[in-house]
């Protein structure tokens, strides 16, 4: 009786694995063209799309999804803003 409880735990552990393993590897693309810089961020949950033009100064930067833990850097590269830790102290 144990055994399948113990094999379909261990399936669900694996298929949480391999999901996990996906969302992790997020797809970051960035070119430069002339005066352009253009990058694209979307790791499932945030989708960014970054453009800047170095000849007149304009910047364009479109989010679109869950961006709270992902930020835009001045060349254009998205980074994952870790979250602190909220403490709560009663008195």
């Amino acid at each position: 009786m144990r055994a399948p409880i113990i094999l379909a735990v261990c399936a669900a552990i694996g298929a949480v694995s391999l999901a996990t393993a996906a969302a992790a590897d997020p797809y970051y693309y960035r070119n430069s063209d002339g005066s352009w810089t253009n990058s694209e961020y979307n790791d499932g949950n945030c989708h960014i799309y970054y453009s800047h033009n170095a000849y007149d100064g304009e910047t364009h930067v479109n989010r679109y999804g869950d961006c709270a833990n992902v930020a835009v850097g001045p060349n254009g590269e998205a980074y994952q803003v870790a979250t602190p830790a909220v403490v709560i102290q009663q008195y």
